[in-house]
């Protein structure tokens, strides 16, 4: 009778779930040697692929300068990036590269990915143990079950961390990111801004938040200036 008056209390009650891990990101970077006082010059470049998205322009983008690169989407924000970084063809002009520059590259959006986080870190750094790469996503705020999972599963804030992970732990002079802080949430964005102004080397973002790129940079390029379309 115990038992059965027990089982009908227990039959009532609400199933609590037992709360995610979450665990709070300490982002870095690694600093790669000192390039030459000019990283990229631009001399009457346009960007664009069938037709010209720009006027042309001349920039100068220096050793340890950070800038954001800001404007509606549409303008060539992430065109201009890629055309700085050689991934693409100027439309017109020239990009000139310092020699030294070492680069770290994070996309606005990468291709869905049938890989565990764990692998595709691993992949890179294969000379690194299971733990040490373990540890490498903890420290970007992913928890087990992140890091077991496959790419193409985790949410885009989990994947977008997971992403940063691989630029973190490169020696880069340059660090290069399109619009990092789209799916990262409140802890993230804090760490990200903390280890960019604590960053030595240089920085060009895009990015739509003025909250979190103004206390980093020490210029802002607006692109609608010198767009070819009418904003």
């Amino acid at each position: 009778n115990m038992a059965h008056s027990r089982q009908k209390k227990l039959d009532k009650m609400d199933i609590i779930n037992k709360p995610k891990e979450k665990i709070k990101p300490t982002f870095s970077f690694l600093e790669a040697r000192t390039p030459g006082k000019v990283l990229f010059e631009c001399q009457n470049l346009v960007i664009g692929y069938d037709s010209p998205l720009t006027q042309p322009m001349d920039m100068i983008f220096e050793r340890s300068q950070k800038v954001a690169i800001k404007g509606v989407n549409g303008l060539g924000k992430t065109t201009l990036l890629k055309t700085l970084i050689g991934m693409l063809k100027p439309y017109s002009g020239i990009v000139i590269q310092d020699l030294f520059v070492q680069i770290g590259f994070f996309k606005q959006e990468e291709a869905a990915l049938k890989r565990t986080a764990l692998d595709y870190i691993w992949d890179e750094f294969p000379d690194r143990t299971n733990g040490e790469i373990r540890g490498m996503l903890a420290k970007c705020g992913l928890t087990t079950d992140h890091i077991e999972s496959l790419m193409m599963v985790l949410s885009g804030g989990e994947n977008a961390k997971a992403r940063l992970c691989k630029i973190m732990n490169r020696e880069a002079n340059v660090l290069v990111l399109d619009e990092p802080t789209n799916h990262l949430d409140v802890d993230a964005k804090e760490s990200l801004q903390q280890a960019l102004i604590a960053f030595k080397g240089a920085v060009i973002l895009v990015s739509h938040e003025p909250e979190f790129y103004l206390p980093i940079v020490d210029k802002v390029i607006n692109l609608e200036e010198c767009s070819t379309k009418i904003v």
